[in-house]
């Protein structure tokens, strides 16, 4: 294949932009904020199930208290409808039925009011852990959001310099006859290397010496003959020469 050595300049020239890109795109994927967002995972997952544990057993005592609250109003609106009773009874075996009933229900009062402070003190401490609980948890994703925001700043930053290497690359290979792009651009999908230079008897490409063979195989080649590196496959331009 014919490629005036000009062609092959901007091949090379190519190539930097192509390395350039791929530097590029190779640093917005290790950003360091993404590692450290992916290493949170699992701290994050640890603090929410934490959190939801918490939560249960508040919810778990706070229900408790609700279910005894809800007794002792019963107790003592029966202790209030036997009191108006016994207060109006004319029967002394009725008074007597009242009257015991009444201490029934005075003692099963006090026990409801020692069991609901019970409950209580499981609750408070419910509490504590719930709040310790939910402060990991936000402290977590707090952090999670800072590293975030520092990602997409840091993406958004290298965007902008892939948008105009793009752009770049896009008016250069506009001046590479179709050819020659084309066999550059299938060389560079199969060997990450499209084009390199030949200093002295060493291919960029390979960053190897050719030997003399091959080295006066490509000498005798005319200026605007494609040669290709012996080792990779990747078009090798002879700026020596130039």
């Amino acid at each position: 294949m014919k490629a005036s050595p000009r062609q092959q300049r901007l091949l090379l020239d190519l190539q930097d932009l192509d390395t350039g890109l791929a530097r590029l795109r190779r640093k917005r994927q290790g950003l360091p904020e993404r590692q450290r967002i992916a290493d949170l995972a699992g701290e994050a997952e640890s603090a929410k199930q934490r959190f939801m544990e918490a939560q249960r057993e508040l919810d778990l005592q706070s229900a408790e208290i609700e279910r005894i609250e809800t007794d002792v109003k019963l107790v003592s609106e029966r202790r209030a409808r036997d009191e108006q009773l016994i207060a109006v009874s004319t029967s002394p075996k009725e008074a007597q039925a009242l009257q015991s009933e009444l201490d029934t229900l005075a003692r099963r009062t006090g026990e409801l009011e020692e069991k609901e402070l019970e409950v209580m003190e499981l609750q408070e401490a419910a509490q504590k852990v719930f709040a310790e609980a939910e402060a990991a948890l936000n402290a977590v994703e707090d952090r999670r959001s800072e590293l975030r925001a520092a990602l997409q700043a840091g993406e958004a930053r290298i965007d902008t310099e892939l948008k105009s290497g793009a752009e770049e690359r896009a008016g250069l290979a506009a001046e590479i006859q179709r050819d020659v792009l084309a066999e550059y651009e299938d060389l560079r999908a199969r060997t990450g290397i499209g084009a390199a230079r030949l200093r002295g008897n060493v291919s960029e490409a390979s960053n190897m010496a050719l030997t003399p063979a091959e080295l006066s195989t490509i000498r005798a080649a005319a200026p605007d003959e494609l040669v290709y590196c012996p080792g990779t496959g990747a078009i090798l331009v002879r700026v020596d020469e130039e």
